[in-house]
């Protein structure tokens, strides 16, 4: 069983909803250990829709990577977003695979550390709650000291769900 953290956003129809239904089916191959709390925030990197909710889930999975990818696309699916989702629109659903353990990854539909969560407040709060002294296997540097770093260049706080 390999440790995992997962992205999760939704910022279209009922997002709470979304997010729950994602959370449920996660479990089918996910055990589980930790939730975020939930953040509000406004679309960014061009993205079209209403404020998203994200949060950050840790758990353990026997799926390998690739497997681990194709499952949570299914589960978008599932939920509503379509295979063929364009890149700036809103979304029902994102899942995303922030870290598969300690492992670097980096193919043509799959790169793991995520290649943009060192960027992203609405990743790294929620994740800084959760697991602070995970350290990113690229840098060395925990989550806390990542998320304190970005946090001081955009002093524009993002309020808590």
């Amino acid at each position: 069983m390999e440790k995992v953290f997962i992205g999760v956003g939704s910022n279209l129809k009922n997002r709470v909803m979304n997010i729950l239904k994602a959370i449920k089916m996660i479990e089918k191959k996910i055990n589980i250990e930790k939730i975020s709390s939930f953040i509000e925030t406004e679309p960014e990197e061009g993205v079209k829709g209403d404020k998203f909710l994200n949060g950050v889930i840790s758990g353990k999975t026997s799926l390998s990577p690739e497997n681990l990818l194709a499952f949570l696309k299914e589960i978008e699916v599932k939920i509503g977003r379509p295979i063929d989702h364009p890149k700036g629109d809103a979304r029902v659903i994102d899942l995303d695979i922030l870290f598969y353990g300690k492992k670097i990854i980096k193919k043509k539909n799959l790169e793991i550390p995520h290649p943009k969560f060192r960027k992203r407040i609405f990743v790294l709060k929620p994740f800084s709650e959760i697991e602070p002294d995970f350290k990113d296997p690229l840098t060395g540097k925990k989550i806390s000291i990542i998320y304190r770093e970005l946090k001081n260049e955009n002093p524009g706080e993002n309020r808590r769900c």
